[in-house]
């Protein structure tokens, strides 16, 4: 039995593929027998268990202007938790206050293991303008986040870029200080069959629509798709695109989609993950406008729904997409409205069984499988 503990920040109510990482890795992890311990921010102190996977919650303070993401400051509590917990293996899923905590792992021999779950470059470029001297800032910090760990584990090429520009490798081999571990996705959960299944209320989704699941903050370009719901009203295209989430963006855009009566509805928040399983399967196709994922777990899950999905060139996701299942473009209404246009107009289902297809090479097995491969490799060295 090997003790896996997994800290985490930038964490909250609305959290959604950082949650269902942590969430879906502990339960394989527990599956196989370990024991796991989860450390998140949260409102107050707190802990629950499901099997052998506990969850501490740490009160920490809201950081401004986030949505509800919260950020751990009382590292020391992370580090009495830690001690009390006696981890063989400590993930990190943060590169700020809890890199303090990865360090201390590393000085006990702990090994110790950092998902790469955004690009700092990314978020400089999105938040960051004024900020001088960004380039060498972006590099010293990532430098600094590689010498904190034992190892990085990069989701896709594109999350390993900015490591692999201080010179790293990424490979799987046992000595490589930066490795490729794909996420993956419920396949039970999320299947082209929710399409068949009836409800009432906010289930009920007109007859072809385009979804998009999103966070509607700055990083996300969330505005990108008012932009190709105006390109779809100037070639007369009459279909909605529904947009469930929330975020510190929300009043600013649906004051924008009322003035300008853009064929868009705003769901807001939705935390019934069934509901989102059956709006994957409905839509025609998913819109992933966000240039910075580093993976893009609802567009997986959309694939995995049957959807076929249109993501930005430059994100993650056009690692995993195929020519059958999608397509990756620039950012540029008028190309997206082409694409929507041609996809919508293709054999439902010959597109449906494509995107299915591909999401059936990821699964969240095969994730754990190559991560526990990896900790027996250090365990054992």
């Amino acid at each position: 039995m090997t003790r896996i503990a997994h800290i985490a920040n930038m964490y909250g109510p609305k959290s959604g593929g950082l949650k269902t990482a942590m969430r879906e890795l502990s339960k394989e992890y527990a599956s196989r027998g370990h024991e796991v311990l989860l450390v998140v921010p949260g409102k107050r102190n707190g802990h629950s268990r499901s099997g052998s996977v506990k969850t501490i919650t740490v009160a920490s303070p809201l950081i401004p202007f986030s949505g509800g993401y919260r950020i751990i400051l009382n590292t020391s509590s992370v580090i009495g938790l830690l001690k009390d917990f006696g981890p063989d293996v400590l993930e990190v899923s943060d590169r700020t206050t809890l890199l303090r905590v990865a360090r201390w792992a590393k000085r006990k021999e702990v090994s110790t293991i950092f998902f790469a779950h955004e690009r700092v470059d990314g978020v400089m470029r999105a938040f960051g303008k004024v900020v001088p001297f960004k380039k060498s800032l972006t590099r010293n910090w990532n430098r600094f986040t590689s010498e904190s760990v034992d190892r990085i584990v990069a989701t896709t090429n594109y999350a390993a870029g900015e490591f692999v520009e201080l010179g790293m490798q990424v490979s799987n081999a046992p000595s490589s200080h930066l490795v490729l571990v794909p996420l993956g996705v419920d396949l039970e959960a999320f299947d082209p069959k929710n399409r068949f299944i009836q409800s009432n209320g906010i289930g009920r989704f007109p007859e072809q629509f385009i979804f998009a699941c999103t966070r509607l903050s700055k990083e996300k370009d969330p505005f990108f798709l008012l932009s190709i719901a105006r390109a779809l009203s100037d070639y007369h295209v009459n279909i909605p695109i529904i947009i469930a989430g929330s975020g510190p963006l929300e009043k600013k855009i649906a004051k924008v989609v009322n003035r300008e009566k853009l064929n868009i509805l705003m769901l807001g928040f939705v935390s019934d993950k069934e509901l989102l399983a059956r709006m994957m399967s409905q839509a025609s196709l998913f819109l992933a406008v966000g240039p910075i994922e580093t993976f893009g777990l609802a567009a997986l899950e959309s694939l995995a729904s049957g959807t076929p999905v249109l993501c930005r060139s430059e994100a993650a996701i056009s690692e995993i997409i195929c020519r059958d299942s999608g397509a990756a473009l620039p950012r540029d209404a008028n190309k997206w409205r082409d694409h929507i246009v041609d996809l919508i107009g293709l054999n439902r289902e010959k597109v449906r069984n494509h995107a299915r297809a591909r999401a059936e090479t990821f699964s969240w097995e095969r994730s754990a499988d190559i991560l526990l491969d990896l900790y027996s490799l250090e365990l054992s060295a």
